[in-house]
Formats: C-alpha cells, structure tokens, sequence
C-alpha cells in the first residue's frame, strides 16, 4: 500500500510539473512586445504628420473668435504704393507713433527687426517717440549662423532698445510638416529670459503675468520653455487697419485703446508662415501669427500638448486593455474591439481636445492597438495551426494509444511486437505475450465511478512495470493490460506470468480503502502458439478468457485444444442462431403421474436440439448458450405455441384434461411474455388451466418486482405457476409466499438418492411438508424406481414424473404412449 502511495505521489509531482510548463514564455513575450510599441511610435514623424492632420481638421471646428481689443496695423501693398519700397525710414516709424499716442493705446508692438543703426537722426527720432508711448514691445529673434546654430541674438538696436517698455521674442515652432501651430512663451540664449513677442505685448497691456513660476532652463544654447499650442481664429482674420490710413488720421477710432501690433503683411515682405488656418497655398504673416497668440492670451485659451510620458503611459494602458480584452473575448469579436477601440480614441482626441484644450495624439493608440491587432491575430493564427497540428498528433496518438493509461494500442503493439519477433528469430529467444484482466472493475464502476477505476487500473499498470524489465513493452488492448518480453526458457515466461499474479493479487489501498482486482492472465509463447503477432495476440486473450472461467487458476498457457474449443463454441454460437429457422429444435414430453389416480395427468415440454452435424446437443449446453446470445425469448415463444398446439390435441385422444408444463428461462420474464402467453392460449384455443410455467428459483429472485408483477397477471389468465427444480436454490418459505405458485418441484438430485442417502430423504421431507403447509401441490421428478415412488407415495406426494413411468419423447411417441400406457400397477 505504501508503495501505490509513492507512485500515485511520484505521478502527482509529474503531472503539477508539467502543467507548470504549459505556461508559454512565448506568449510573456508577445505581451511585452505589445507594450513597448507605443515607445516607438511617440515620436515618430510619419505618425506625427497624421496626427496633425487630424489636429487640424478638429481644430478647424473650434477655433476662437477675433478680439476687439487687438489691431494690427498692416505694412500692405497700399501703403508701400504710397511711402515706397521698403525698408521705410525710421522718421517714418516715429511719426506712426506720433499719430497712435494720443489715443492712449495699451499696447504697442512693432513686428519689425531694428538690429542695426540707420542715422543718429532717425533713431533719435524713433527712440524718442517709443519713449514718450512708454507701451512700445520691440522685436528681437534668435540669430542662425550659417552652420544653422543659434550663437547670438538680434536685439534692436540699443537707444531703441533701451526706449522699449519690453522686448519680446518672435520665434515660432514648425511641426515636422513645415506648419507653424505652436511658439514657445519663454526662450533665450543661454536661458530663457525672453518673452514671446505676444506675451510681452499682453503683459505690457494688462500688467499680468501668465505664469510667473515657469521652469528657468539654463544652457550654452538657444534655450526654449513653455510650448503653447495656438488657437487659431475660427471665422476671418484679425481686425487690420493700412499703415498709411493710419498716418493720414483715417483709423484713429479703431486704434484708440487697442493692443496695436506693427508689421507687414505684403507679399514677400517679412516672415510668412504656413497655419493650419491658412488655406491652400497661402502663407500667414507673422504680425498675423502673433494676434491670433494675443488673442489666445487675453482670452486664456491655450492648448496643450500631451508629453511623451503622458502619451506614452497611455499608450500602454490602452494596448494591455485591448490585449486583456483580446484575450477574454473570443476571436469572432476581435475585429469589433478593433473598430470600438479606433472609433474611442478618434473621439477621445477630439473630446480633449474641444472640452479641455489637451491634445492627446490618436494616432499613436490607434496604430499600436493596429499592430497589437496584427500580432494578436497572427498570434491566433499561430494558435489555430499548433490545434490543428495537436489535433493530429492527438488523432495519431489515439490511433496508436490508449485514452486512459496512455499506453500503446493494439495496433501500436503489434507493429512493436512484430520487430520484437524478427529479433526473437534471430536469436532464437522466445517471445511471450500476456494478457492479464484484472477483475471487479466493472463492480467498483457501479459503485464508485470512473474515476476510482481508472485511478486503481493506472496503479495496476504501474505493479506491472515493477515486474518487468526496461525492454518489456506493455500496451493496453481491448481494455485489458498486453505485455510483451523476450525470454530465453519458458520457464522464465512463467515466472514473470507468476510474479505478475501474486503482485495484482495484492490490495490496492486508495482513499483509506482496499480493493481487490483478481487477476486473470493468459501468456501465449513464440513460435509454439504462434509466428504473427495477431495470432499470438489473440491466443493470449483465448488463454486469459479461459482463465477467467477457470476460478482456480489465475494463470493459463494457450494450448491447441483452446483455439478447437474456441472454434467449436464459436460454429455451435452460428448454428444456434440458425436452428430455429431451420427447424433443427424438437420438443419432447415426459409423462407426469397421478400418485392418487395412476393416470397421466400431464407432460412436461422439453426442448432438444438435432444438430445436423453433432446430432442431439444436450440442453445445459445450448439454453445458457442461447440466453448469452438473445435467442432464449424466440427460441421460448416458439416452445410455448408448439406445447399449446401438443396439449390441445391430447384432449381428443384422452379420457380427461391433460396439462403441459412449459420452462421459461428468467430472460423471458418481461411484460411482453404476459401478452404472447395469452396470444397463445387464444390460437390454439387451449384451455388456461391446462397450461403450466415452470420458473426456476434462480428466475423468481432475479428481479422480484417484474417477476413478481408478471406472474401476478400470468396467474390471473388461469395459468398454472410451479417452482422448477426446488431445492437447488434459495428454498425460502418467505419468498415463496410472494408469489402465486401453484406447485413445487423437488429437483432430480434429491429424488435420486432416495433410499441410499438419509440427507436426501430429509431435504425432500422438509420440502414436502413446506409445500402441504402453504397447501401447494408436489411434483417429484427424476423417479427412476419402486422404492422411490413407494416413499414419495407414502409422503402424500402428489405427482411423479421420471423414467419409471416414460422417458421424454416425441410428440408422435407420446401420442402412442397415450393410447397403450397403464401405469396404476407401477404405484401400486
């Protein structure tokens, strides 16, 4: 016990290993794959030129409306017609100041570059004017050497400069299209002290600060803080008033207490850039690019753009969603999720976007949840074809394995075995095959299930690999245990067949519980039992099923005589089901005796078989034969009619009645033999009394409920019950009281050794007595002498049937017997 404890221990241990190592390394692997793709695709620059174009088509829908409070005061084709080519001179300029100071603008920002000196003249004039405004923004910009590094900034020049209220930078941020939609607030050489030329025009206009605690990057660069993304105009372009208007008096409503912002807006004069709002091919000015900015910051609308951290994070989240819900739901849905999630985070960007000016790139999501999609389904694909080819190693292994024990097949065995038999001849060993049954299986089966009998017939499986050597092949054929080992003697071949029986003989302990599993084995040797292995395969399974029969013997050798009895068994099985139609079975009867009369008061109808070949097979051989094969109820019924159609004739060739007796197997114990004794009491139009069943006390046990049932209506047709061969079985005063019996029969054994066994005397005594206490007739059969009758006669018995008074006989014979036979000397 302690040792199928170890092995069932061992088996476990196995078993939670290699569930263990299903988990695949290869599928970890595709996870972390899928979650590191948005890493790539943040800044990629094709991915970004799409999500630009989709930040433009959202942002085209919710621009913002044009400020009243911002003018610009446009250098355009006008003016240049009027003032001439450019650059103007800066009296000019002064005198534009001259004519907006007296209507108290807020602000003014000239969008104009003055890094170099004209005259002493000219900047006096300029500088004056920008000091008596005292709200004058100058531009400055990033200088860009000819190797496109920053080294230095183009300041004004510095009476110009130092006139100037602020300074403020006008270097605007190109997207990796070429469009122009950002500008950073604060930006430098070295750190970022500059304010952007709009945000130093509003904070001159207000007196406000943005954000006063902005990050102060330091470098030996041109250092840029505060990327802000800019709403541009929805509807039409920033109020704009002609330069010249301007200085001929003709704009003074629409300038006075404005933010007024100077510069060009002429084609091919100044920077031009491209916007989002700028349709076609058309170029935005830069005086143009820093109102929509102004406007952005008197309203405090700004959009900001997501971080690479905060893009990437969602990225992430978004691909193990989508992997997770990849996973729960099945692959019919994968291309919905696909189309759910793409439509989410098209609306998603755009919600952000329109609700709370944050700009979270769709693009990135959208195109890792894409390959997450192209992965998974090549994954799925993957998958499908390791089932497939699963499936057919599976079909294979089935093909050549057992479902339970996972041990060869009979077909995987034979080709082993076949190999096992050219190495036999060569070296003349011999070659032994075993087939061992271990029985009560089917018993623990009904009362435990499957489970305990697949448990304890693997346990089985691995006492007989304790026995058998490395190169002993052990398969499982036709549900019973085959092995085949090489051995040199036969005597070898029997001591493993005897180690294999005491090791199956012993208990298998499961579950606080022993369990028997007696085995049956049967051994076939080569070359003496066969040279193929099917031959030797089946002669072992002969061996064994005789084995199984033999209750003495757990182990059997094939001989000869098996495989001829086999045969033999197997013609007679072919016959049997052939007798009937060919009219080979004959019913015989066998007078019964009056003991009070002396008169014949019936037959009993027994059936024999002429065999045409074997002559008359006995009835103990043929009738279990034919309950084993299903034919006992045609075989009865046609039994039945034949006595039916025999006992009405008799009631014309004699004084009186007579009755006949007929067998009925258990087997035909069923609510269908009520109706076809009642079928054949109307054909033949027999009398009901005249008609009596004998049923075994085996038969009446083997279901009470149906047996008892059917005799209950059997009985009340008129038909006579008796009890067949009493005595022989459970003998019970109890059970006889349960059904309607109308005689007992006292078995041949008894009667027989009447007068030579004092015991037999006594059990027929007792039977006698118990049938005239329940007020039952007695029938004794098997009276082959006077001394016999004389003792059933003197016990009041009351019928006597046996070779003293007729052996059974054909119907023409018994109708003879009828006519001539006297047997009240024969009781006397």
């Amino acid at each position: 016990m302690a040792e199928d404890d170890w092995l069932w221990h061992i088996r476990c241990d196995v078993a939670l290993m290699n569930a263990f190592r299903q988990v695949s390394l290869f599928n970890l692997v595709l996870l972390v794959l899928c979650l590191s793709i948005p890493a790539f695709l943040v800044e990629n620059t094709y991915l970004q030129r799409f999500n630009w174009i989709y930040y433009d088509m959202v942002h085209g829908l919710m621009g913002q409306q044009p400020s009243d409070e911002v003018v610009i005061v446009a250098i355009d084709e006008k003016s240049l017609k009027a003032l001439g080519r450019w650059p103007w001179s800066r009296h000019v300029h002064a005198n534009l100041l001259h004519k907006i100071n007296p209507l108290t603008p807020k602000a003014v920002g000239f969008d104009i570059l003055f890094p170099e000196t004209e005259t002493l003249e000219a900047d006096t004039a300029l500088a004056d004017a920008i000091k008596a405004s005292g709200r004058v923004v100058l531009a400055m910009a990033p200088e860009v050497s000819a190797q496109g590094i920053i080294t230095s900034e183009l300041l004004p020049e510095a009476k110009l400069a130092a006139s100037a209220y602020a300074l403020g930078h006008v270097d605007f941020e190109l997207s990796v299209d070429g469009i122009c939609r950002s500008v950073y607030l604060y930006a430098g050489l070295g750190n970022s002290h500059w304010q952007a030329f709009a945000l130093a025009l509003y904070s001159t206009a207000t007196h406000k600060q943005l954000e006063p605690n902005f990050q102060n990057i330091q470098g030996d660069y041109w250092v840029r803080d505060k990327l802000t993304y800019i709403p541009f105009l929805k509807d039409g372009r920033p109020q704009q008033v002609s330069y010249i208007d301007v200085l001929q008096g003709r704009a003074d409503d629409q300038l006075r207490h404005k933010i007024v912002l100077i510069g060009a807006t002429a084609e091919g004069l100044g920077d031009q850039l491209a916007t989002p709002v700028s349709g076609g091919r058309q170029m935005m000015p830069g005086v143009e690019m820093n109102a929509h900015l102004l406007t952005a910051l008197l309203n405090q609308r700004f959009f900001t753009h997501a971080s690479y951290v905060a893009q990437f994070s969602y990225g992430v989240l978004l691909t193990a969603l989508f992997c997770g819900l990849l996973y729960l739901f099945g692959r019919t849905h994968h291309l919905i999720l696909l189309v759910v999630f793409t439509v989410a985070q098209i609306l998603l960007s755009f919600v952000l976007l329109r609700l709370f000016q944050y700009w979270l790139p769709p693009f990135v999501g959208l195109v890792a949840v894409g390959v997450v999609y192209v992965i998974w389904s090549w994954r799925a694909q993957l998958k499908v074809k390791q089932e497939i080819r699963r499936l057919n190693q599976d079909l294979s292994h089935q093909a050549e394995y057992d479902a339970v024990s996972m041990l060869p097949n009979r077909k995987a065995l034979e080709a082993q075995l076949q190999q096992q038999l050219k190495a036999a001849k060569a070296s003349g060993y011999l070659v032994g095959v075993y087939v061992i049954n271990v029985g009560e299986t089917r018993l623990i089966n009904d009362q435990l299930g499957f489970k305990v009998v697949d448990e304890l017939l693997t346990r089985a499986a691995d006492r007989i690999r304790l026995v058998l050597g490395h190169n002993t092949i052990l398969a499982k054929v036709n549900g019973e245990f085959t092995i085949v080992d090489s051995a040199q003697t036969e005597l070898r071949i029997k001591h493993i067949g005897g180690r294999l029986l005491q090791m199956l003989q012993k208990p298998f302990h499961w579950e606080g519980q022993d369990y028997y599993l007696p085995p049956s084995i049967g051994i076939s040797v080569f070359p003496e039992d066969g040279l193929s292995s099917e031959s030797l395969i089946n002669n072992a399974f002969t061996a064994m099923h005789r084995a199984r029969l033999d209750q003495n013997r757990g182990l059997l050798f094939f001989s000869k005589k098996m495989k001829q009895d086999l045969v033999q068994q197997s013609a007679l099985e072919n016959d049997l089901r052939k007798a009937l139609q060919r009219q080979e079975f004959i019913v015989y009867y066998q007078p019964q005796i009056g003991v009070e009369s002396g008169q014949i008061v019936g037959a009993e109808a027994l059936l024999r078989w002429r065999h045409k070949a074997r002559g008359m097979v006995p009835p103990d051989e043929f009738i279990p034969l034919a309950e084993k094969l299903g034919l006992i109820d045609e075989i009865g019924e046609w039994v039945l009619q034949q006595a039916c159609i025999a006992a009405k004739a008799w009631s014309g060739r004699y004084m009186h009645p007579l009755r006949v007796a007929v067998n009925v197997s258990a087997y035909q114990l069923s609510e269908t033999f009520v109706e076809k004794v009642a079928h054949a009491l109307v054909k033949t139009q027999l009398p009901a009394e005249c008609l009596e069943l004998e049923v075994t006390e085996t038969a009446l046990m083997s279901n009470l409920d149906v047996t008892c049932q059917v005799l209950n209506q059997i009985k009340a047709l008129g038909v006579k019950i008796a009890v067949d061969d009493f005595g022989t079985g459970y003998s019970s005063l109890n059970y006889l009281k349960m059904f309607p019996v109308d005689r007992l029969k006292i078995d041949r054994t008894f009667t027989q050794d009447i007068g030579l066994q004092a015991s037999c005397e006594d059990i027929t005594l007792s039977i006698i007595a118990m049938a005239h206490r329940l007020g039952l007739e007695v029938v004794a059969e098997g009276v082959e002498t006077h001394v016999q009758a004389a003792f059933l006669k003197a016990q009041s018995c009351h019928l006597l049937q046996g070779y003293l008074y007729g052996k059974p006989m054909p119907l023409e014979a018994f109708h003879r017997f009828l006519s001539d036979s006297s047997v009240s000397d024969e009781l006397s």
